[in-house]
């Protein structure tokens, strides 16, 4: 690929301020930088289309599916043996004055010990919640680290052939306005991501 020359352009703003005018001029002098290569990549098109991207992000989901779906049982059976208590409890009260005093310390004893349970299985069901979410973050950044990394990877194997002096990113927030659309090698970095991802899931 040919490589892009640009001069780097260093600005240096000088502001002279006037007491006696009240308008601000700015002196601005530029010094130009040859042999220095700088290349630009888009990495919100990256993310956005690295096939990496898109099993991490259908791998989280899937795992977010199932883990939610563990804690959704688990609140529907909790929710349905605390209804049954409730019934049993109303039912008790219309009929308890036929059971001998023994019959209703049983059956009270048996409510107590049912709702003590549903209490401690709720508290742990929360904590179970807590350790899902922990554990969803913690492999999210986790594939977040490993898609970083195969990208700087890849990125200074690709400069080993291209030998840019600099490679940026030009993404919204980047601070980068404008750039040659010369200097973009945006779909090359991506189509060689792509092809190396492919090759590395067929290996395994």
């Amino acid at each position: 690929m040919k490589k892009t020359l640009i001069y780097a352009v260093l600005i240096f703003g000088v502001i002279a301020v006037s007491c006696q005018r009240p308008t601000e001029k700015i002196v601005m002098e530029a010094i130009s930088v040859e042999g220095i290569t700088i290349a630009m990549v888009n990495t919100d098109l990256i993310f956005a289309g690295y096939d990496m991207v898109a099993t991490v992000r259908q791998e989280i989901e899937e795992t977010e599916r199932r883990l939610m779906a563990d804690l959704q049982s688990q609140a529907r059976r909790l929710e349905t043996d605390f209804q049954n208590l409730q019934n049993d409890v109303q039912n008790y009260t219309r009929i308890g004055h036929t059971l001998t005093l023994s019959e209703q310390n049983q059956r009270e004893a048996q409510f107590r010990s049912r709702e003590e349970q549903i209490q401690r299985r709720a508290e742990e069901l929360g904590r179970l919640e807590q350790r899902y979410m922990q554990q969803l973050m913690e492999l999210q950044a986790q594939r977040n680290q490993e898609i970083e990394e195969a990208i700087f990877s890849f990125v200074e194997r690709f400069n080993e052939t291209h030998g840019f002096s600099i490679i940026m990113s030009s993404a919204r927030g980047s601070g980068v306005l404008y750039s040659l659309p010369s200097m973009d090698i945006t779909q090359q970095i991506l189509n060689g991501l792509n092809a190396e991802y492919i090759q590395s899931r067929r290996g395994r």
